[in-house]
């Protein structure tokens, strides 16, 4: 995509994130709310509908135009037409339909909206950014929901959903995220030897460790990945309702056929499954058979070692870890791992959940996988000392990759989400 279609899209993106908001303000319920991009009788100069489905026999529809700066359209001022302009304010005064006009620190919106008058301005907010302000704003609509919330239980309620988890899940059991399982496996294959250490990393970069060519003596990296895993000093119990990862299985027992994309070599999310009598599958090879009866569904897309099977190929062979394996997975666009990733980064509501986003063939997927009608969510934490401007920068950083950051203090914040969702 070259520089021109990537700002129109996102331009095209922050637009129906301004929408939603205005239905949000307008009190309109999250599941009242249909977005459409095709119909029979639809207007091809329409970007998209919304659908407002009050009750059984009154349902409104709106067709969507977007005006970008370079762009030179006509609109008009018809009943059932919202107008979306990346203008800073709204050229003259429209009778029958709705104007919104958006500009980088905030927008307004001015017409008729279900035949009454509607005038809402964005939210007053110290926040450089328009998308921050939005996603920051605390007013909450009669239902008691803030726009952040509001917008993630929209999408959740249209669309199939996934979680996505990544190393920082098992962070409060006591166990390492990525980057501190990659310096662990480091240190034992360097035994400590910080300078050679230093001296090859210099050349060939910090994850050595998953370069089997330069193996200068026996190493048996499954069987310290494993150790890594499963044995470490717990910080709380798997049990522990208190934990992120339980709480996933809470919100997953809860919303039946949930599925789980995991970048997780480990058995936890099984254990806690089972403990809890739910059935799931897990796939982490292109031979896994699953049941239509299951509840939940696991993808292991990068493999799955259980405990102590770090000796058994079936399991070794399915993990996606040294340099050569990614290099395959990535160059294998029809391989299993790579078309459900890009399925549901496409087509479901994703929640990222101790995922940091610094995997540069993930953003990858993430980008392939972008849609005009939707957003994927990303829980991150705020770093203690960093300045404001690094959050808002990181949001619109994300937000190019069709996510919405869900910004925590700590990370046991996220499984109060989930209990809200």
């Amino acid at each position: 995509m070259n520089r021109a279609p990537r700002q129109q899209y996102l331009a095209q993106k922050k637009a129906l994130l301004v929408l939603l908001y205005v239905l949000f303000r307008s009190n309109i319920p999250h599941d009242a709310v249909i977005l459409r991009s095709f119909g029979f009788q639809f207007d091809p100069s329409c970007n998209f509908k919304v659908i407002l489905k009050e009750n059984e026999t009154n349902v409104l529809k709106f067709g969507v135009h977007i005006f970008l700066k370079n762009e030179r359209k006509q609109s008009e001022d018809l009943p059932g037409t919202i107008n979306i302009f990346e203008s800073k304010k709204i050229e003259g005064d429209p009778v029958h339909s709705l104007s919104i006009s958006m500009a980088e620190g905030g927008f307004e919106a001015r017409g008729l909206f279900k035949e009454k008058p509607l005038h809402i301005k964005g939210p007053e907010s110290a926040c450089s950014s328009l998308l921050s302000c939005l996603i920051e704003c605390k007013e909450a609509n009669n239902q008691g929901e803030t726009f952040l919330l509001w917008l993630m239980r929209f999408f959740l309620s249209k669309l199939p959903t996934d979680l996505v988890m990544g190393a920082g899940i098992n962070k409060d059991y006591g166990a390492k995220d990525w980057q501190e399982l990659v310096s662990a496996l480091n240190d034992s294959f360097y035994q400590g030897n910080k300078e050679d250490e230093r001296q090859v990393h210099h050349y060939v970069g910090r994850e050595l460790f998953t370069s089997p060519s330069i193996y200068r003596k026996p190493f048996n990296v499954y069987e310290k990945l494993a150790h890594e895993l499963y044995e470490f000093e717990e910080a709380k119990s798997f049990n522990d309702p208190d934990s992120t990862l339980y709480k996933c299985v809470n919100f997953l027992s809860t919303h039946p056929k949930v599925e789980v994309i995991t970048y997780n070599y480990d058995t936890n999310l099984e254990y806690l499954c089972k403990k809890r009598n739910l059935l799931y599958c897990s796939t982490y090879e292109d031979s896994c058979f699953s049941i239509k009866e299951s509840s939940i569904n696991i993808y292991h897309v990068h493999g799955l070692l259980p405990y102590g099977k770090y000796n058994e190929a079936r399991y070794t062979q399915s993990l996606v870890f040294n340099e050569s394996d990614y290099y395959d997975l990535y160059n294998s666009p029809y391989s299993w791992n790579i078309a459900k990733q890009l399925h549901d980064f496409k087509f479901n509501v994703c929640f990222f959940l101790g995922i940091s986003l610094t995997d540069p063939d993930m953003k990858r997927l993430l980008e392939l996988g972008r849609n005009q009608l939707k957003f994927n969510f990303i829980f991150a934490r705020k770093e203690k000392g960093y300045d404001e401007s690094v959050f808002e920068a990181i949001a619109s950083y994300f937000f190019s990759f069709d996510l919405i950051v869900v910004w925590v203090e700590e990370y046991s914040e996220i499984g109060k989400w989930l209990e809200l969702l």
